[in-house]
């Protein structure tokens, strides 16, 4: 089996945190080896494949011990690395028929992987995997024809990101997130420019992110995928998304071309961190991560424009996968299950990986969190008391449609494309990546 080259982009603004350390770990590799197979005392081996910085990775372990303690002929081998290669790692050890037993999926990615048989039908093995005590409506993010080939690590959502000590140096006030409207967003990031005098531009979210793009037809009627896995979203809609960005950019509130292209290695380094913008886009279970490098500067808000009609939605913050030409399904399967329904596999995690999706356990998660943790936790329940948008499982074929993305937002980004254009070129393209990846 072979899949077509998989290239993934880490968010275009987003900093990587702990990206490229070569700390030794105890137990863990850097990528590479084989899946796993019998250990040396005569046990099972399973190999687990995630992105992570050094310290993440260290996290991980601990889990995978308290795994192996209740589990003890089952050994966890870690194998880890940046996120800017783990795409291609990993298609390239499925394209060798040699993969992780288990390994993180991101869900523009499941589609494709789970259309090409590359992926265990986990509902194979319910001695092994509870599916029952998770959220229904978060799992159908996960199924393929009804079939569930993933479980998510947690649900998050997109969000934004201001630093307090900017507006508050600059004499600023944030609107009523709650309530605000493009608009308001466009005004207050032009404002956030004017008043530091250009030092620090209002805004560097990312234009082409697709849950940004998913958010803006949710709030105009429309969808990014349907349930069926055909594009939801018109040339029109996308169109005057890319004019509402090329006017606030226009207008001084969102930092100029090209000067957020350079990938900071680590928050602090990052537009966000250096001042260069006071507001950025962010997973929202980052939001810990991202406060703590900015000495607790920071307050998560919701995207503007979610009044009337809310746009965003509760996503899975990655998946567990497992695959299917594992050596060793069922105990592949009780580790996805641990990482899922034992409280014991979030002590050190907690909600890193986003809000656990069985909700007992989330309860149980929630009373230790601290503080960051539980802003983010309790961001995204609010959000949940909501009618929001259902999320479906991306097709075969998002994880190309989500690249070209990219390359449409840097055309408008530098003039070179009307958003005309780019809501006609993208639509043509996307239904062509569509196509490819259904024949």
């Amino acid at each position: 089996m072979s899949l077509p080259p998989l290239t993934p982009r880490l968010t275009r603004r987003a900093a990587l945190l702990g990206a490229g350390s070569t700390a030794a770990l105890a137990g863990c590799s850097r990528f590479g080896g084989s899946g796993g197979d019998a250990a040396a005392d005569g046990g099972v081996e399973l190999s687990v494949m995630a992105w992570a910085s050094a310290e993440q990775a260290t996290m991980y372990e601990a889990e995978f011990e308290r795994f192996h303690a209740s589990n003890p002929d089952v050994t966890v081998k870690l194998e880890w690395g940046d996120v800017s290669s783990y795409q291609d790692k990993l298609n390239t050890r499925f394209a060798a028929g040699n993969p992780p037993d288990v390994m993180f999926l991101v869900g523009r990615w499941l589609g494709e992987y789970a259309s090409r048989g590359a992926l265990a039908d986990l509902g194979q093995y319910p001695d092994q995997l509870d599916l029952g005590t998770l959220n229904d409506a978060v799992l159908s993010g996960a199924r393929l024809d009804g079939t569930v080939y993933a479980v998510p690590t947690g649900t998050t959502t997109a969000a934004l990101v201001y630093n307090k000590k900017i507006l508050d140096d600059a004499g600023l006030t944030l609107p009523d997130t709650d309530t605000w409207t493009w608009q308001d967003f466009h005004d207050f990031n032009v404002a956030i420019t004017q008043a530091t005098g250009g030092k620090t531009f209002g805004t560097g979210y990312n234009i082409p992110w697709a849950p940004t793009i998913a958010l803006w037809a949710g709030q105009h009627g429309e969808t990014l995928y349907t349930e069926d896995g055909a594009l939801g979203l018109s040339a029109q809609t996308l169109a005057d998304y890319f004019q509402m960005t090329v006017e606030l950019r226009n207008a001084g509130g969102y930092a100029p071309a090209g000067s957020l292209d350079d990938q900071a290695q680590t928050v602090e380094a990052s537009p966000l961190g250096t001042g260069f913008v006071a507001s950025q886009s962010i997973p929202a279970n980052t939001f810990s991560d991202y406060n703590t490098a900015l000495d607790g500067n920071l307050v998560l808000v919701r995207f503007p424009g979610e009044v009337p009609t809310p746009g965003v939605q509760v996503t899975p913050t990655l998946l567990w996968g497992q695959a299917s030409a594992s050596k060793h399904p069922e105990e592949a399967a009780k580790l996805i299950d641990f990482l899922t329904n034992d409280p014991a596999s979030f002590e050190t995690r907690s909600a890193f990986l986003g809000v656990p999706v069985n909700p007992d356990v989330a309860a149980e998660v929630a009373q230790a969190l601290p503080a960051d943790g539980q802003t983010f936790v309790d961001f995204l329940l609010d959000l949940q008391e909501e009618d929001l948008p259902s999320y479906y499982l991306e097709p075969a074929g998002a994880g190309e449609i989500s690249d070209n993305l990219v390359s449409i937002g840097t055309e408008v980004e530098f003039g070179r494309m009307t958003p005309a254009e780019a809501g006609e070129k993208f639509l043509a393209d996307a239904q062509a990546s569509l196509d490819r990846a259904s024949s």
